[in-house]
């Protein structure tokens, strides 16, 4: 059993796995950080080992707590070896994107391609062929950021928040923002799948992030919905590391 920390650009989630079964997740930021961790290992004291991918702004007087506290902690970082095939032409691949493919692997069909859409404050699409090799993909602006466009690059537009869309005719301001924001990603996902397939007809689809509840709502695609594959992927690159 160990602790797998995802610290996000918007916030951490902390969870307790063992053998790619979660049994806790709590959410939080910096600032409930240590009552977190405190809460945790006093539930769960045999936790001697952590697990990180960390892409936010992670204070180091917490990552000191966390050396302090377990025995073990492992960082995902472009030394660690990966259970894939990289074969992305840079050195500034994100650590989430690495876990995110790395978690679609560990639960997906054998000898499938696969397309992983993290939907969060970007929207990523990553793409593995069928013999694990990883090229990379793509990066968008999530929800949050084209709301946070309109408002801030215009005079006269509010700032919304997002939610499902029923019309894609709006007839106010404010639908019409939402059908431009929600529905142009949900597009832009549904076209970006649409290109994948016409290469690989049985190509695996795995969506996750803050936003893929809403998303989902919005599109007809056949897709795994895992709201914690980096999780997974966090823990699967930790095993994949510790047993070489």
């Amino acid at each position: 059993m160990i602790l797998v920390i995802d610290i996000g650009n918007t916030s951490i989630k902390i969870a307790v796995m063992d053998k790619g079964n979660i049994y806790k997740v709590l959410r939080t930021d910096n600032e409930g950080f240590k009552t977190s961790i405190r809460k945790t290992t006093r539930q769960y004291p045999t936790v001697k080992e952590v697990a990180i991918c960390n892409v936010g702004s992670f204070p180091e007087n917490l990552m000191n707590l966390l050396r302090a506290t377990f025995k073990t902690v492992f960082l995902i970082n472009n030394s660690i070896k990966l259970p894939f095939n990289n074969h992305y032409q840079s050195l500034t691949l994100g650590n989430d994107r690495v876990a995110l493919v790395a978690g679609a692997l560990s639960i997906a069909s054998k000898n499938k391609a696969l397309l992983v859409i993290d939907a969060g404050t970007c929207v990523t699409y990553d793409y593995v062929d069928e013999k694990e090799n990883y090229y990379g993909g793509a990066i968008s602006p999530g929800l949050r950021l084209r709301y946070e466009s309109l408002h801030n690059f215009t005079a006269n537009l509010p700032l919304l928040h997002s939610e499902p869309v029923v019309d894609i005719i709006g007839n106010t301001t404010q639908t019409s923002i939402h059908s431009g924001v929600v529905n142009g990603l949900s597009q832009e996902i549904k076209g970006v799948i649409k290109q994948y397939k016409k290469s690989n007809k049985n190509l695996e689809v795995f969506i996750t992030g803050g936003d893929s509840e809403l998303l989902i709502k919005q599109l007809k695609n056949r897709f795994f919905a895992t709201p914690f594959l980096i999780l997974h992927g966090i823990h699967y690159l930790y095993l994949f590391n510790k047993n070489l």
